[in-house]
């Protein structure tokens, strides 16, 4: 795998962090966080002007068929300014399953309004009890009717539900055990949301289907396939955390070593002391082993699902530890103004810990790597 970028990659990545610097400082996203809706649609449009949207999806409905390391440079300058926007649930997770729809028309009608920005989807999957595993639906259900389907059951921690408007729910058809994807109106009767803000100022929904009607076509993917397509498409919004999550660690380490120049205590920088340069080259190493197995896990993405699913797991756990110290030390370094609202390096701790939890923590991708470590190495 060749580690340099190209040139239109590096101008991609130079356009991604000018932006996110310059229209998407601390002070505007502090002010998207506490409002009613927690990110910016005026932002969203942008993202959509720019092809950001549409860079992993086909040529033939209008995306840029680029490869994963192009969304894994935008998301990575989105860790950086922890933007709030749901790109990760539309842009990566979403948008790969409609992309793999049964019905061809299905996948030409909602990709393109997806890339112009005129569609926001969010994957509804997880329920009580799932512990992180996808296409877990004991408790939910579609009946199947002359006319369609009928959905019971209910959903939690959906992120960006609360702004889509399309949910992807995975259910099972009644007297089966295998999962389908179907698509819901969040409006349609028979569906309550709860909608609350998460530790780092996004939003997420618990979702209940009370006897929602629906439509034979709102069925993307049925049970031969929607397992599969759910595990691939999770793989991929995972090692798009870890993306983010160097965008955090990246940017901690900036302002911390910028602050330890700074302050002043006995007469000199703390940044001259050398235990606190060994704290900043720790810091510095753990990054950077992040990044080496996040490229394993992006060179993986297209082996077989044993091979993906291990490397994918090996960069989250890293990524995961490595992220919990950076922060964790960027904070202490800072010392009391760490932990205040006005301050930027405790609202980066908060993204992360949100982060280290999103499609598995560090315990549950350590399990599946020593689960799956036999089967990868055949």
């Amino acid at each position: 795998m060749d580690f340099d970028l190209t040139d239109e990659q590096l101008m991609l990545r130079d356009g991604v962090e000018r932006y996110v610097r310059e229209e998407y400082d601390f002070a505007v996203r502090r002010k998207l966080a506490r409002g009613d809706e927690g990110y910016s649609r005026a932002h969203w449009q942008k993202y959509a002007e720019l092809g950001w949207l549409g860079l992993s999806l086909p040529e033939d409905v209008g995306g840029l068929a680029c490869s994963f390391v192009e969304t894994a440079i935008v998301l990575e300058a989105f860790g950086r300014g922890m933007v709030l926007e749901p790109f990760l649930a539309t842009a990566v997770l979403c948008s790969r399953i409609v992309d793999c729809a049964d019905a061809d028309e299905t996948r030409k009608r909602l990709l393109p309004a997806l890339i112009e920005g005129r569609l926001i989807l969010a994957l509804a999957d997880s329920e009580n009890g799932s512990r992180d595993r996808v296409g877990c639906v004991e408790l939910t259900s579609a009946h199947k009717t002359g006319a369609g389907y009928v959905l019971r059951g209910a959903k939690t921690m959906v992120f960006g539900a609360p702004s889509a408007d399309q949910l992807v729910v995975s259910a099972h058809i009644e007297g089966t055990k295998e999962p389908v994807l179907l698509l819901v109106d969040p409006r349609a009767a028979g569906v309550t949301t709860r909608a609350y803000r998460l530790v780092d100022g996004s939003r997420a929904s618990d979702i209940e289907f009370a006897g929602v009607e629906l439509p034979a076509a709102a069925l993307l993917i049925g049970p031969d396939r929607a397992r599969a397509v759910l595990e691939e498409a999770a793989d991929r919004a995972a090692l798009g955390v870890v993306a983010q999550m160097l965008g955090v660690m990246e940017a901690v380490m900036e302002i911390t070593a910028e602050y330890v120049k700074t302050r002043v205590q006995f007469g000199q920088p703390i940044g001259k002391f050398q235990a606190l340069q060994h704290r900043m080259a720790e810091m510095f190493v753990d990054t950077q082993h992040a990044r080496s197995i996040m490229y394993r896990g992006m060179a993986y993405l297209d082996r077989s699902a044993p091979e993906r699913s291990n490397a994918v797991s090996a960069a989250k756990a890293a990524a995961g530890k490595a992220g919990r110290f950076v922060c964790a030390q960027g904070v202490q370094l800072h010392g009391g103004i760490g932990v205040t609202e006005e301050y930027p390096v405790g609202h980066y701790f908060c993204a992360m810990t949100l982060l280290e939890k999103q499609f598995g923590d560090i315990d549950f991708h350590l399990r599946r790597f020593a689960a799956t470590r036999g089967s990868a190495s055949q």
